[in-house]
């Protein structure tokens, strides 16, 4: 079954953390245009930090980020702020990073911030949202602080070898997502069927297959139908799709039936790698997987053969997403279960 991405089901009413932050351009009061994704700010986390007015509990914001400015700047930040305020008010204050005029309260809008209260965006690298904070001033610094810290490994120098082209975007579910997926395949859709007769069983209803790849016996998938579910993980697509045209210039707009599969037990059947564009998938572009529970089971690493032995172990939630050529191996579970949402990915050529 092949599926068609759909812009009513990708919206989101609000931001949440691991959504693709939207653009951010606005002049600061002396009338400098600043753009959060211009190549001079791009690939830092930022914090957008978000007042409504400078004065009051906005003031009070400003002058806790002012005091903490070194300390942010150490985790590698650009400190930004918006308000809704004139520009003469913006020019009066002097906290060390650049104030920005949301007179239209379009910014504001798209990042789904609060207009009675102050509110801290923090971004990761890659544009996505990492948290979101209220609160008093100093608990919103300190959490901010705080995942900063947390998510220092993304900036760690690393000098490279061999490694091959595929593309990990982190948080793309979250713990709960990947508990809701998990508790869908356990309790949902335990009709098993046959490969041969998939075609006739999509009616709306999710099922689960074995599947003897390689003559395999330690996979069984669970394939999604019910439209709740599909409506979900379709916006959670929405986080990868922009990621793959900005890293590989390719349009995605269409998907196989989504699924997620478990390994546990015997392997069996033969140990090699393979890749997913074989005849009669000639289509598929991009394969993506996601670990739901990367901390419960030992073994299950990602390769690829062509470009030596590195093994890959996305912690839960996190995609990693390769060209459906690349010859890849998911190695034996040797403990536990893994379970590990499947799609394949491409576009109209």
């Amino acid at each position: 079954m092949i599926c068609s991405l759909r812009s009513d089901v990708m919206i989101r009413p609000l931001l949440s953390e691991g959504d693709v932050a939207p653009d951010c351009i606005l002049q600061d009061a002396g009338g400098n245009e600043i753009n959060l994704r211009s190549d001079s700010v791009a690939g830092n986390p930022i914090v957008l930090v978000f007042c409504p007015r400078l004065s009051g509990a906005g003031g009070a914001l400003l002058k806790c980020d002012a005091e903490h400015l070194q300390s942010l700047l150490a985790n590698g930040a650009r400190i930004f702020v918006a308000t809704l305020d004139k520009a003469d008010v913006a020019s009066a204050e002097k906290p060390g990073f650049p104030i920005l005029l949301d007179r239209r309260e379009q910014v504001f809008a798209s990042f789904s911030a609060p207009r009675d209260r102050p509110s801290t965006v923090v971004l990761r690298c890659n544009h996505h949202v990492g948290g979101i904070f209220n609160g008093d001033p100093e608990a919103q610094v300190a959490a901010t602080l705080s995942l900063l810290e947390r998510m220092g490994w993304e900036r760690e120098t690393v000098l490279m070898r061999v490694h091959p082209p595929v593309l990990l975007i982190p948080e793309v579910f979250s713990g709960e997502d990947c508990a809701r997926l998990i508790d869908i395949f356990e309790t949902r859709g335990n009709v098993f069927i046959e490969p041969q007769a998939a075609m006739d069983f999509m009616k709306g209803a999710d099922y689960k297959m074995r599947i003897p790849e390689h003559m395999r016996e330690d996979r069984i998938d669970h394939f999604f139908f019910e439209k709740g579910t599909l409506a979900f993980l379709s916006n959670r697509l929405n986080r990868i799709v922009p990621e793959i045209h900005k890293a590989f210039q390719y349009r995605i707009t269409k998907y196989e039936a989504l699924r997620v599969a478990c390994y546990q037990g015997h392997r069996g059947g033969f140990s090699h790698g393979h890749r997913d564009n074989i005849p009669p998938y000639l289509y598929r572009r991009f394969a993506m997987s996601i670990n739901l529970n990367t901390e419960d089971f030992e073994g299950g690493e990602l390769r690829f053969l062509e470009f030596g032995d590195q093994r890959y172990r996305p912690e839960t939630g996190t995609a990693i997403v390769f060209s459906s050529s690349l010859l890849h191996e998911a190695m034996h579970v040797t403990a536990g279960r893994r379970f590990v949402f499947l799609a394949f990915l491409f576009g109209e050529q």
